[in-house]
Parts: structure tokens; sequence; C-alpha cells
């Protein structure tokens, strides 16, 4: 067992400071088995999950790890949990949180190890699990979190270990089940699936994760603290009251009722999540239910009920939204939330905007892939292909003929002003080399368009990918999206975290991220200066990880610069914002005050992380404040990110739309901004012999440019 005191206080989860705020810190238990414990983790004593959970959590929370390896959740398996020291720990620990991440080994059944002839009993034993820890600290909050996945697939994997995984996988989705179950019986139980949320390469061996494999479960388990679940609606009976007949279905591991509107007698489809999020929130398919589902899956997870109406070649009209009013009506009666998300994949988009501009108040976001945005280019085949078939049916629904579709003014572009008041945020994703939809004449005019007309947008552009395959995979930019527009906490760019970087080539000097971190504070503990070079890669590379200050007569770029005044580089490799938060209060900055920091950050969050500009702006703008806050005397020169990725592509459209909204965070004096995109991208966009042929990182030459722009302005601030 290692008790996890978490660092200073988080906005993450600022509803919970309440809980337990009488005795101090709130007891979080983190109650598992290797994976818990962080074995194959790179530097788990600050990497594995509980203690990355620590740190997002902020200092209000105790975290602790009573991770074990090998342990069960079954009392008859051979390592049974509740039979272990960690187990009586926890319990004494007497947790207000407990989050119980077991059923991996539970899997197992062979020579070796014979715990599945024993999965009849995982509802009881999980059962009486949460009982002892209720009967320890009542109230207690469970979280009955299921195993992560297995993934076979791995390269590196032995043909034995591959051919073991095959055959255990198909047991978590049992496991799952038997926690669903317990849950469902008991309102102080929540169940948090984790079977969606590693990808192959979060793993190590197939099942035991990487350190960036653990930030992920930390950053599940944070968010699903941070949105506690409410009582589902009470959907059978309120229908059965109503006369209306529903029959019980299922979509992936979550039960659906399946009815029939009694007026437009449209087929309907809700799918209910195990646990409703506060305001009870929902996303509406207008086509294709179940394709390309990931969005629908993360959404369900989180609390979201996932709605579908029929409207199939209705194409929007008004047909298609007399099935949609009445849909909405009866949700709304039986408690669904006021706004929905609404979200539309190829023709899906005629019904979404058509109805978000009849009812803007009514619609959290509108989330378009490659939409069909005006029926003239599909099925019309203006420029991309036409559909006879489908063009037909369109025009009978409006009531046109082919000559007065030419003139018609109603298409979802031309409707876009009630939306774009009513400021509700526009999601877009489209192929780039789309030729059934064209974007040029769809999504890309309906982007132009709404901010024109000054609503937000944000565009997702695959670059070369065609009208399919849909969605977005990664799916978590536009999940981020998704839950800020129906008003929940996903900003991670703006929440301190640790790093799980590990890399030998980040170049730490100490060998990890952590260890460097505590190195910095020694070096400028014993040493201080007055100016501070703040950030990633790009400012480590000034001095390399070795000797962080610039020496007087030394022969680095740095050296010459700021030998004689004095300044050491703060940069770390691999950084994004929040890990600059992070260390803002808890690195070097918490223990020397110098008069001058320059701010070079957020090319990590662009690349690595894949952030939008709202997401890096809100992580800049953190920084800012925290700067403000703990560093009173020092001014602020904010270099912002360098410019990244090729003229065109997504990192540097990303950086030069958020270079034209950093004047707003800076007042000129304490703060100042200097744009230095110029020298590392010519006029034309082409890249000068500033910027490394990685398009990332900048060459001795940028080195020497950067330093040579930025002493001037330093030796003005430090008057």
């Amino acid at each position: 067992m290692h008790r996890l005191r978490s660092p200073g206080p988080s906005a993450l989860l600022v509803s919970l400071l309440c809980v337990g705020a009488a005795a101090g810190q709130t007891r979080v238990a983190c109650l598992g088995d290797s994976i818990t414990f962080g074995a194959r983790v790179e530097d788990r004593e600050h990497n594995a999950w509980p203690v990355q959970l620590a740190a997002l959590l902020g200092g209000g929370f105790e975290v602790r790890n009573f991770g074990v390896g090998g342990a069960t959740l079954l009392r008859a398996a051979d390592t049974p949990y509740v039979r272990m020291q960690a187990w009586r720990d926890a319990l004494a620990f007497a947790p207000e949180i407990a989050i119980v991440s077991l059923g991996t080994n539970d899997t197992c059944q062979d020579e070796r190890r014979k715990n599945w002839q024993h999965e009849q009993d995982l509802e009881r034993d999980a059962a009486a699990m949460v009982a002892a820890l209720r009967e320890r600290k009542s109230g207690v909050r469970v979280l009955l979190a299921s195993p992560t996945g297995m993934f076979a697939e791995q390269a590196s994997l032995e043909p034995s270990r591959r051919d073991d995984l095959r055959e255990r996988a198909p047991r978590l989705a049992r496991i799952g089940a038997a926690l669903r179950a317990v849950a469902a019986g008991d309102s102080g139980v929540e169940y948090l699936e984790l079977g969606r949320t590693l990808r192959v390469e979060h793993v190590t061996d197939g099942v035991h994760t990487t350190s960036f494999g653990a930030e992920r479960i930390a950053r599940r388990v944070a968010e699903a603290l941070a949105t506690p679940r409410v009582a589902l609606p009470a959907l059978v009976g309120g229908l059965a009251a109503k006369g209306i007949a529903a029959r019980a279905g299922a979509f992936e591991e979550f039960a659906t009722l399946e009815l029939v509107l009694p007026e437009t007698r449209a087929d309907c489809r809700v799918v209910v999540p195990f646990g409703a999020a506060p305001g009870l929130p929902w996303i509406w398919r207008a086509r294709f239910f179940g394709h390309q589902p990931a969005l629908d899956l993360a959404l369900l997870e989180r609390g979201f009920h996932l709605v579908y109406c029929d409207v199939a070649d209705l194409y929007g009209g008004p047909e298609a939204m007399r099935r949609w009013d009445e849909c909405y009506a009866l949700l709304r009666e039986f408690g669904l939330g006021p706004r929905a998300v609404l979200e539309g994949m190829s023709r899906g988009g005629l019904p979404i905007v058509n109805w978000a501009a009849r009812h803007p108040e009514r619609v959290a976001a509108i989330y378009g892939d490659n939409p069909v945005a005006d029926f003239r280019s599909w099925p019309g085949g203006r420029s991309g292909k036409r559909s006879d078939a489908d063009w037909q049916r369109c025009l009978e629904v409006y009531g046109l003929d082919e000559q007065s579709a030419l003139h018609y003014r109603e298409m979802p572009v031309d409707r876009l002003a009630p939306i774009a008041a009513a400021r509700v945020p526009l999601l877009l994703v489209m192929g780039t080399a789309d030729d059934v939809v064209p974007p040029a004449e769809n999504g890309e005019l309906l982007a132009q368009r709404y901010a024109g007309l000054g609503g937000p947008v944000q565009v997702w552009r695959k670059a070369g990918v065609g009208h399919h395959p849909h969605g977005l995979d990664p799916v978590d930019p536009l999940l981020r999206h998704v839950l800020r527009a129906a008003g929940f906490p996903a900003m991670p760019s703006a929440t301190p975290a640790r790093s799980a970087e590990t890399r030998g080539g980040a170049g730490y000097a100490a060998g990890s991220w952590s260890a460097e971190v505590a190195r910095l504070k020694e070096l400028v503990a014993a040493r201080p200066v007055p100016v501070a070079f703040l950030g990633d890669s790009i400012t480590q590379g000034l001095t390399g990880a070795v000797n962080r200050f610039a020496e007087a007569g030394g022969k680095r770029a740095f050296d010459r610069a700021f030998g004689e005044l004095g300044a050491i580089s703060l940069g770390l490799s691999g950084d994004r914002t929040e890990h600059v938060l992070w260390r803002i209060e808890h690195g070097a900055l918490a223990v020397f005050d110098p008069r001058v920091v320059v701010l070079q950050i957020g090319v990590n969050n662009v690349v690595a992380a894949q952030h939008t500009v709202d997401e890096v702006r809100a992580g800049i703008a953190a920084v800012l404040a925290a700067l403000r806050t703990r560093e009173p005397q020092a001014r602020v020169l904010l270099c912002g990110p360098f410019p990244a990725g090729a003229a065109g592509s997504t990192q540097r459209t990303t950086i030069d739309v958020l270079y034209a909204q950093l004047p707003e965070l800076v007042d000129g004096d304490r703060v100042r901004l200097l744009d230095l995109r110029g020298l590392f991208v010519a006029a034309d966009g082409a890249p000068t012999d500033k910027l490394s042929g990685d398009l990332v990182h900048i060459t001795p030459a940028g080195q020497e440019a950067w330093l040579a722009a930025v002493r001037p302005v330093i030796d003005e601030l430090l008057r």
C-alpha cells in the first residue's frame, strides 16, 4: 500500500471538496490488482494510475494505492483480494470514495490458475466487498470499475501469450455484466466501464499499461468522480402509462427501448446508460444507427442517453421535422434534458441542421460528419455523386421539381442564422477527398457561413480521406467538445497534471520526468537566477538536460545571450500546458522567484494531444493565471507555441488561429506577447532554416534568432 498526498487544488473536482471537508482531505482508496499497483509501468511510484489520479484531483483529496499483483475479485479463486493485507488496510483507511478495479485475474483458467470456474459467484463477491466498505464507512461512494481490455493483437506478444489472451478476453464481458448488476441494485454504487479506455499502444504485454495507459485510466476515473450519477428516468413505466408499448433490446452492452410514436408512427429507439449524468443529457442520432459508434458509446459510458428516431428517406423535410418534434416532446415529458446533442452522418446532416434552425434553444451542439448541407450537391449530384432514386424522393418530399430546386433557398447552409445567434457549437468532421458529399458544397460551406455569422465552429479535416470511414479516430477531441457543450468539465489542458513521460529519448538528465522536476528544484534552490525560460523540449534544447544554466564564457547560444545576466532553462521534453501548470506549483518555481519568466508552451498540446484552439488557449490562459498568482514578482514574456507542421496542416492552422487570440490574454505590461512566427516560416508558409526538419523543433540558428529577439525585451522588463 502506498500513500499519495495529492497536490494543489484542481477545478476539475471542486464540486467534491465538500465531501469529508470537515475532516480535511477526502479519502480515496484505489483497490485493484497489478494494473492498479502499477506493474510494468516505468517509474510506477510516480506513474501508477492512482498517483496520477491524485495529481488530477488536487489538494482536497488523499489518494491511496491498495493494488496487489495477482489479486482476484472471486473469493474462491487462488488469490482473493479480500484475504490480503491490502484489503484490511483499505478498510482501516475508511475511504469516503472507493474505486474497485478487479477481474483481470479472475479470467484465468489453466493448469496453474483455476479461477474462472467460480464465475457464478461474481455478483455475490462484488456485493460483499461493497457491503464491507459500507460497514466500515457509512455513505462511502463506490465505483465498480470493469477490467481494462486485453489486446491479443499486440505485435510483440509470444504465441502462447496471444492464445491465452484470446481465450480470456471474452470473459471480460461477463465480469462487466456482473458489476453492472450489482450497481443497478444499489443506489450507492456506480459502474465505471474501462474496457474502451485503452488502445493497443497503451499496454506492454497485452494487459498491463504503459505510463500513458495509466494516465488514461486516471483521467477516466477523475472524470467519473467529477460527474456522479443520478437516477435514471422511469421510461418503461411512463410509456406504459401513456399506452405506448416498448420492446426491450440491446445496443452493445447497453439496454434499449424500442417504440413507435403514437402520432407520426415513427420508429424510435432509446439507449439507456448504466447511470444518468446530472441533467439527463442525450445525443440524438439522425441516421445510420450503430455505424461508427465510438462517440455514442463514449457518451453512453458518461451517462448520456442515445436516441434514434427514424427519418429515413425524408431528407430533413417537413415530415422528418414533425417526427422529431413529437419525439422531443415525449422524451422531455419523461425528464431527458432540454438540449440534445444532434449527430448527423452523411445525409443525416439535413435533419440535424433543419431541426436546429427550428429549435436552437433545444440544441446543445451539432455534430456533422461529412454532412449533406445542400441536397442539390447530394443526391442532386451538382459536384458529387448523383443518386437518381434519392433525388426523385427528395424532390417529392419538398414538393419541388428540377427547376425550382435550383432556386430553393431553405437549404441547411441557408438556415444557420438562428443557430449561430444561440451560440450552438457546430462540430464538423470531414474527409478532404470526399467525392460523394463534396466538402466545398457542404461541410466547408457550413463552417464558412457559420463562422461568418459569429457562431462557434470546430472542424476536424481528415486529409486524403473520402466519404468513408466516418468518425474521428481517436474520438477524444470530439468527445471533449461535446462534453463541454453539454456543460461538463472536459478541459485537460487547463487542469494541472503530472507528465507520464518516461522516454529515454526525452533527454532527462535524472532519467524520468518526475526525477527531473525534483532535480530542477534543487538546482534553482542552490543557484537562483533572474530569468527563467519555461516550456517544453524546445526550451530544454537551449541547454540540453545536463547544465541548465547560462554560463558566462560558455559556447552555447544560451551562454552567449544570458551568461552574464543569469538564466536557467526549465524546459521539459513532452510538456504540455497542464504539466507546466503542475510544475508552477510543485516544481522549481515553487522554491525560487525569478524576475522574468519566458514562456514558450503549447506545441505538444497541438501535435501530440490533438488539442484544439479553444483547448490550447485555455491551457495558456491557465498558465498565465497561475504565474500571476504564484509568481507575483515576475513579469512574463509569452512567446506562444512556435509554428509546427506543414503549411495548411491542422497543426499549423491551429497555431495560427491561436495567435489571433493570444493578444486577449496579455496586458502589455505584466504579461507581454512576442510573436516570433516570422523567424521560422516565410510569408508563403514554407519553413526557414530556423525550423527543424521535423517541423516541430528549432535548429541552432533558430535558437540564436529566438534568444536575440527576446534579449532586448527582457532587458526592458528587468529595468
